[in-house]
């Protein structure tokens, strides 16, 4: 772990460093894929970068989501009155909370959530397949659905490091792995990614001002001389391409007069600090990708009246309220896609040591972003042993909908790939390097606007 923490410091600290590569990457706003071939790419559609929450310990947010409650409590044919709620206010009696133009019966936290980022908010119900928290990685890998490129294509990938890859170039990134500053530590290209502290990363760009500096007097420079092939002789889509990715003289200034003001919010690494630093590595474009992690229950076989389940539930809330708030306060909101993916979601019945269980076979992904259709997409049903209702478990989802009805095409045990498909997608990924990269599944037309 020792050398993996120096190799990531060392990363970013050459990112950083006056002459780098990566660092002309960071001001001039051009990817380094770009930098070594000027003329090599076109422009690209509408790209965004991702934010990820991890825990491998499984949280329950799918267990009083929307689509979770009976419509009518009284009618003892609907299943769904089976399913164990805390029994406490705002939990044991939903609440009505829409999303975007859905009524939907929720715990009441999920109202709490403002009504334009509910406008912009799924809850893709899928199942993982995996129930032991060491196979985390798994899950990442969408159970090897995704494959790995150049020297590890015949390896699996984790599905944050390859968006991470396919979307490097396209948002002109200083690197193309992800950056983890919170939760459970993900992988790319087989290596382990230590979590980055954010008072850590403050730090080496505390040390970079200077050398910034000193890097606006040769931007300038830089760009006149080594693009002047393409401006003059370059095809139309090689200019337009340069015109989106090269940041403007004023935009690189303004990047380096305020990096150092970027991260003054960040006073420590709590989840708070988390959110704050990812938000300011994505305005200099360090990642395509952010992991981090917002309890919702944690690994919860044990907890009583499931006050653990309550309580952190209540307070996962309050931080994706302050991320959205953040966001916006950014002007970042069409330029950042959320999602949830734990190791597995957690049992709807109440355990014999009065928590819940490893469900493998029904996991919430909290979603949000323009690109995002409001509402649930697929749902849930009682999953049946001997004639018993055991648990409840995902339902296969019509592609075109999003839905349960109809003729549905994605089975559940295609949900977690057609889930990270989709997520893809949102994110702007090239449609044909999706289903190179995740063979199976469907990307879920209906989860998308």
């Amino acid at each position: 772990m020792k050398k993996q923490i120096d190799r990531r410091k060392f990363l970013i600290k050459s990112a950083l460093s006056f002459g780098s590569l990566r660092l002309k990457s960071l001001v001039t706003g051009i990817p380094l894929a770009v930098l070594a071939s000027p003329r090599a790419f076109a422009a690209g559609a509408d790209h965004k970068f991702l934010i990820m929450s991890h825990f491998q310990a499984g949280d329950p947010i799918n267990t009083n989501g929307p689509g979770t409650y009976p419509l009518n409590p009284n009618d003892q044919n609907d299943p769904l009155r089976l399913i164990t709620h805390p029994n406490v206010d705002g939990f044991k009696t939903p609440t009505s909370v829409s999303f975007g133009d859905k009524q939907y019966l929720a715990a009441q936290p999920w109202s709490t959530l403002p009504q334009d980022l509910r406008d912009r908010m799924g809850l893709w119900q899928h199942g993982t397949f995996v129930n032991a928290h060491a196979d985390f990685p798994k899950t990442m890998q969408l159970n090897g659905g995704v494959s790995g490129i150049g020297d590890l294509s015949n390896s699996s990938e984790q599905l944050g490091a390859m968006i991470a890859q396919e979307m490097a170039t396209n948002l002109g990134t200083v690197i193309d792995e992800p950056m983890s500053l919170g939760g459970t530590a993900v992988s790319s290209r087989s290596i382990r990614l230590p979590i980055l502290k954010p008072i850590a990363i403050k730090e080496m760009f505390q040390s970079s001002f200077p050398d910034l500096e000193k890097m606006m007097r040769l931007r300038n420079h830089f760009v006149d001389t080594t693009y002047k092939d393409v401006k003059l002789n370059g095809t139309p889509a090689q200019k337009e391409f340069l015109d989106t990715m090269i940041t403007t003289r004023g935009q690189a200034q303004s990047v380096a007069d305020s990096i150092g003001t970027l991260t003054d919010g960040v006073t420590g690494n709590d989840p708070i600090d988390q959110i704050k630093m990812i938000l300011a590595l994505i305005q200099i474009k360090m990642s395509p990708v952010f992991t981090f992690g917002i309890p919702f229950g944690g690994d919860n076989h044990t907890d009583v009246g499931l006050a653990q389940e309550v309580a952190q539930t209540n307070s996962g809330m309050v931080l994706v309220n302050t991320l959205w708030t953040e966001i916006k306060k950014l002007g970042l909101e069409d330029d950042v896609v959320f999602a949830t993916l734990n190791t597995f979601g957690r049992t709807y019945l109440e355990d014999s040591l009065k928590g819940r269980d490893h469900n493998s076979l029904n996991h919430s992904m909290m979603v949000f972003g323009s690109t995002i259709k409001p509402g649930v997409i697929g749902g849930i049903e009682p999953h049946i042993k001997n004639g018993q209702v055991v648990d409840f478990k995902s339902s296969s989802i019509n592609s075109v909908t999003g839905t349960t009805e109809g003729q549905t095409d994605i089975p559940l045990e295609e949900s977690l790939v057609s889930v990270g498909k989709t997520l893809s997608k949102a994110v702007g990924m090239d449609e044909q390097r999706i289903h190179e990269r995740i063979s199976k599944g469907k990307i879920i037309t209906g989860a998308l606007v």
